[in-house]
């Protein structure tokens, strides 16, 4: 490798590695305040860089927003892999695990809300990366189904799961006056019946 092509090496780690900084400050941001709250200029601060450098990561505060929640979503996927890799992949065991990551990433599940609902994906890039990584999730509890079910329309019952799941959790998940552990046996019960009554309909 020459001097110039090591340089050029180095200088794109360096580029990777402020990139991700700047994502783990703007998630601690974005977890404490409401997305109009947060300044470019102070978030720059936070980092250690001038306000005018963040912009050579990201265009504006949005695509920053949109970034941070598209990883948050790409960590939960990772995590559902590693257990289908590992072959303790049953529903009911996948459908916890999937609730327990959503619950200790609480804010990224909120940010991935907020982004969906109000609309915060509007470049094709965004969108596209959303469907990629949905469609990475979707696929995981597609094979599911399909090993532990005789359901025709896998792709709208995974909907109904993954759509399930998530309300569990975001009525449950920071519940007042409960423990993270009691939060969890409660939301593990709502969905070993709700994973009951799916079986009920589908079992082979």
């Amino acid at each position: 490798m020459t001097e110039t092509n090591r340089f050029m090496d180095l200088k794109e780690q360096e580029k990777i590695q402020k990139k991700n900084l700047i994502l783990d400050v703007a998630e601690k941001i974005f977890s404490e305040k409401p997305f109009d709250d947060v300044n470019m200029r102070d978030l720059a601060r936070e980092v250690g860089i001038s306000p005018g450098s963040i912009y050579t990561y990201f265009p504006d505060k949005e695509s920053l927003y949109v970034a941070v929640s598209l990883r948050g979503f790409q960590r939960a996927v990772d995590i559902m892999n590693e257990m289908i890799n590992s072959g303790d992949n049953t529903l009911d065991k996948v459908a916890v695990r999937y609730m327990e990551e959503m619950i200790d990433n609480y804010d990224y599940m909120r940010i991935v809300q907020h982004c969906v609902m109000d609309g915060k994906f509007r470049t094709q890039e965004s969108i596209d990366e959303l469907k990629v990584i949905s469609r990475e999730l979707f696929s995981i509890f597609d094979r599911i189904l399909v090993k532990e079910t005789d359901i025709s329309d896998i792709r709208a019952v995974t909907h109904l799961i993954f759509s399930v799941l998530n309300g569990i959790v975001f009525t449950f998940g920071k519940y007042p006056g409960r423990t993270r552990e009691e939060g969890v046996a409660h939301m593990k019960k709502i969905a070993g019946l709700f994973i009951t009554l799916l079986n009920k309909g589908g079992e082979k």
